[in-house]
C-alpha cells in the first residue's frame, strides 16, 4: 500500500509544472504577508523589503530550473527549500517592528 502511494506521489513531485506552480503560490502568500506588515518609520527601504519574497521566489525558481538540468530525480527538494525560505522570510518581515529601526 505504501509503495503504491509513493509511486503516485513520485509522479507529482517530479513534475515541473506542479513545482513551479507551488513556488508561485508561495510567492503570492509571502507577498500578501509582507504587504500587510506595518512599515511606518521604515522609509524607502520598505519598498525593497516588501518585495523580498518575490525576489527569493525568482531565485528559487531559477535554482529549480537549473537543478532540472543536473538532477533528474530529487530536484523537488530545491523547490521545497525555496518555498520554506519564502514563507520564513515573509513571517519574519511581518513580525518585525519597523518603528525601532535606526
Amino acid at each position: 500500500m505504501h509503495f503504491i502511494l509513493y509511486l503516485s506521489m513520485k509522479k507529482y513531485l517530479s513534475d515541473p509544472r506542479y513545482n513551479i506552480i507551488a513556488i508561485f503560490i508561495a510567492e503570492i502568500i509571502g507577498i500578501a504577508f509582507t504587504f500587510t506588515a506595518d512599515f511606518t518609520g521604515a522609509g524607502l527601504e520598505s519598498v525593497i523589503i516588501k518585495w523580498a519574497p518575490a525576489i527569493i521566489g525568482i531565485i528559487a525558481l531559477f535554482s529549480y530550473l537549473i537543478s532540472r538540468l543536473f538532477l533528474k530525480q530529487y530536484n523537488w527538494i530545491i523547490s521545497l527549500i525555496g518555498i520554506l525560505i519564502i514563507l520564513i522570510v515573509a513571517i519574519h518581515i511581518h513580525n518585525t517592528d519597523f518603528t525601532q529601526t535606526i
